[in-house]
């Protein structure tokens, strides 16, 4: 059993919440931010050439499934997790889902190359097409090892994939399978495929934004194993030459690749975080903002600190289950190790014990090998200029602790007292 002096707990932080070589930066003043980009739920964001031709902002979209552009660049399709579709500028809207009770909520729309209709796709595999889409299949028969993810259409039409998050690949029509990841360890799971034009490659993407090419598809590069890896990518899409992709994530930040253009980027809010994204041929991008995701299953009752290192989110929860926070914050992948904890002690301020890095807010749960991991507020080094800028929340930061804005430190920090349950979830 390891025993400390209370004293000591009150200080004590250390090389787990601060890189050892951490360097000043030109952000804003500490505790100062700038305004999100997103507000709400159901807002577009267009960028270049793109227009914005209607959003749902207005009732709200908090089941935002996926979108996708039309075949000329002036409109749009945005679909629901119930299977609604809504239709903006030229797209079409040729039928959905409403009337149906699903057993698996809807998790892709594609557009047929002459955009006279589309597919639906549920995380169990059923695919629904409507207007002049052909149905050629589906894996609802099967015992799948994990949800689908993804439809991606030949460019004839005449065939689809449906991708799963385990790196599974299925082909229909006349898509050929041409090898998946159903067979290996991921480290993050699969979240789109993308298919040459002519139909004999396609690359998978994963959520941590590796690249794998299958084929003759061409590999420009990915966001695995660098200092980037961390966001969260939500969606990818690929130019219309197939020569270069755009990789995009939760906080709407825009990784470009081989010929795809940079046209620009956004930082979304915590409680408006990017669900969907379509490039379109008139030279830009879309995106829209879904809800915040909500407590994560396996992770407790009562009332509890919520913490999802993968998600790079933090959640306050009551006894009844109301949400009191739901936050970007900034860890260290896979730190700590999943599983339930308590609070034990708390500091208002306190110090990393070198450089002069000071923290605020510091609420201790665990250990590292000998060092007290906890949430604190964004680390202030020598030059008293803040560690990192709040549009980095939501992406690895740290080296053990859990990094809040200031304000949103302050509220754990008063919600949580000594005792608490946290519970650490992947």
């Amino acid at each position: 059993m390891i025993r400390f002096s209370f004293a000591a707990a009150l200080v004590i932080t250390l090389l787990w919440c601060v890189p050892p070589h951490a360097s000043a930066a030109d952000w804003l003043e500490p505790g100062v931010y700038p305004l999100a980009d997103s507000q709400k739920s159901g807002e577009i964001h267009t960028f270049g050439n793109a227009k914005n031709l209607g959003d749902l902002s207005v009732q709200g979209l908090p089941d935002l499934a996926a979108m996708a552009s039309s075949p000329s660049g002036a409109g749009y399709w945005i679909s629901t997790t119930a299977g609604k579709v809504f239709a903006f500028g030229d797209a079409v809207y040729r039928g959905d889902l409403r009337s149906i009770a699903l057993d698996a909520p809807v998790v892709d729309l594609a557009v047929t190359p002459d955009g006279g209709g589309y597919w639906l796709v549920t995380a169990r595999g059923v695919v629904y097409a409507f207007g002049t889409a052909l149905w050629r299949g589906s894996v609802a028969h099967l015992d799948l090892q994990a949800p689908i993810v993804d439809l991606e259409p030949l460019a004839s039409g005449n065939g689809y994939w449906l991708t799963a998050a385990d790196g599974g690949v299925f082909a229909f029509g006349d898509a050929q399978f041409l090898g998946g990841l159903a067979d290996r360890s991921l480290y993050r799971p699969i979240i789109d495929l993308l298919s040459t034009s002519d139909g004999a490659g396609y690359l998978l993407v994963g959520a941590d934004g590796a690249v794998y090419p299958r084929g003759t598809a061409r590999f420009h590069g990915s966001l695995a194993n660098n200092e980037v890896s961390s966001s969260v990518i939500v969606a990818a899409a690929q130019t219309a030459n197939r020569d270069g992709y755009w990789l995009v994530s939760q906080r709407g930040k825009v990784f470009t690749f081989g010929t795809a253009p940079h046209f620009g980027q956004m930082v979304a809010h915590e409680l408006a975080p990017i669900g969907a994204f379509a490039a379109n041929e008139s030279g830009g991008y879309l995106m829209v903002t879904s809800e915040p995701p909500g407590v994560p299953q396996d992770s407790g009752s009562g009332r509890r600190v919520i913490f999802s290192n993968q998600r790079h989110r933090v959640w306050l929860v009551e006894r009844d289950g109301a949400i009191t926070g739901n936050f970007f914050v900034s860890g260290r992948a896979d730190k700590p190790k999943p599983g339930g904890y308590q609070v034990f002690s708390k500091s208002r301020h306190t110090i990393a014990g070198h450089d002069d890095i000071r923290m605020e807010y510091m609420v201790r749960f665990t250990w590292g090998v000998e060092q007290a991991i906890g949430f604190h507020n964004i680390p202030i080094d020598g030059f008293g200029e803040a560690m990192q800028s709040e549009a980095q929340l939501g992406t690895y930061q740290s080296e053990g602790c859990v990094r809040l804005r200031d304000d949103q430190a302050a509220v754990l920090f008063a919600w949580a007292g000594v005792g608490t349950q946290v519970v650490v979830v992947g």
